[in-house]
């Protein structure tokens, strides 16, 4: 069972029925309240599958980029990039998991974006901060995580193992399998180094008591002028 068998159904497991109503709504909180100012320069981390776009209407974006790994990326569909209105370009996360292609150019964005990203990162303190790095001084980072090992979320998982079997064709514990190598980071972790680093903003979905136990996502929003830590 390899990695690629994952990432070529993802799209279709996640984005389609109630998780895909779920998704969209998790993208439209993402962008909610967003000053149009933000949106000049976008960086999507892990937007491959399914850009952020497809599912916001971004006003006043210029550039926006995805990092991705490079399958995901060269399997997207020219036919919708054509009716874009903005600068759309590509970064291969696979290639350049640091980034030095923007830190080199000294390449800043007005916005960072990490939709259901993060959970699946090796070293998440380092790539955190390498977020952080890469806004402008204005700049703002948007993440969401899921409520992972919460009660709720785990509940949703095991409603929705029937179909990831299906689309997967693999067993019960085959799936079981791929979700303990792709979540490699619980939320409280996760949480932790956000809290630790900046003064972050945190809402929960769908029942915003601030209880992992409780919810299906978490939202983090981060300004880079919040940024209050730095390593010794």
């Amino acid at each position: 069972m390899e990695n690629l068998n994952y990432q070529s159904g993802y799209e279709k497991y996640l984005y389609t029925g109630l998780a895909g109503m779920l998704m969209k709504r998790n993208h439209i909180h993402l962008s909610s309240k967003v000053p149009e100012n933000l949106n000049k320069r976008i960086l999507e981390i892990g937007g491959g599958a399914a850009p952020h776009f497809s599912f916001v209407k971004l006003k006043d974006v210029e550039e926006y980029w995805i990092s991705d790994n490079e399958y995901l990326l060269s399997d997207k569909s020219e036919t919708k990039e054509n009716s874009l209105e903005f600068e759309l370009n590509y970064h291969y996360a696979d290639i350049d998991s640091s980034y030095q292609q923007f830190f080199e150019k000294n390449i800043k964005f007005s916005r960072v974006i990490a939709s259901h990203v993060w959970e699946h990162l090796e070293n998440p303190e380092k790539v955190f901060l390498d977020w952080i790095n890469l806004l402008e001084d204005n700049g703002r980072l948007d993440i969401a995580i899921p409520c992972d090992p919460g009660i709720v979320f785990r509940i949703g998982q095991l409603i929705g193992r029937k179909k990831a079997m299906k689309n997967y064709n693999m067993s019960f514990k085959e799936i079981e399998l791929m979700l303990s190598r792709e979540h490699i980071n619980p939320s409280q972790n996760l949480l932790r180094i956000a809290k630790f680093y900046t003064k972050c903003k945190l809402s929960y979905f769908p029942f915003k008591l601030p209880l992992i136990n409780l919810n299906l996502f978490i939202f983090i929003r981060v300004y880079k002028k919040d940024f209050q830590r730095i390593l010794s």
